[in-house]
């Protein structure tokens, strides 16, 4: 009997300890989002999104879709403060599988903490995290974006 409270105990805590997800260091949503939502200036906030990134043993590209509604004008702010550098962003008018999309920014050149695009007349964009290979799991940080519009 006395066995069987402490399996049901020791069951009990892992499971609960299961859900508890640490956020990476610096990755603070709500200050990220909040800080990315600055950047809008006359756009009205939208949606955002908080992303998650891991290394991976291979190369690896994490694509988000935003679908938008053509005749409105949009915002994307971004605040990488939580993110180490070497992760590439770029956005694409299509999807990574499609064969004529067309790039429309990249910050290859050029890694900014914070920085905005806008767009209009587009009916999606993908936002694509370029992340190169590393440790296995090995916490990258998180990147905020921020969609506004018109």
């Amino acid at each position: 009997m006395k066995n069987s409270k402490l399996y049901l105990i020791l069951f009990a805590s892992v499971f609960a300890f299961s859900f508890y997800q640490e956020e990476p260091a610096g990755c603070d949503p709500k200050g990220l989002k909040d800080k990315a939502k600055n950047q809008l200036d006359g756009y009205e906030y939208d949606s955002g999104k908080i992303t998650r990134l891991k290394h991976t043993a291979k190369d690896q590209v994490k694509e988000i879709e935003i679908p938008m509604f053509i005749g409105e004008k949009y915002r994307l702010a971004f605040n990488l403060d939580a993110l180490k550098k070497g992760v590439e962003i770029t956005i694409y008018n299509k999807d990574k599988d499609s064969k004529n999309r067309k790039l429309l920014y990249s910050n290859k050149d050029k890694f900014e903490k914070e920085f905005t695009c806008d767009f209009a007349r587009m009916r999606h964009i993908y936002i694509d995290y370029n992340i190169p290979a590393g440790t296995n799991g090995e916490e990258i940080g998180c990147a905020a974006f921020v969609l506004g519009y018109k």
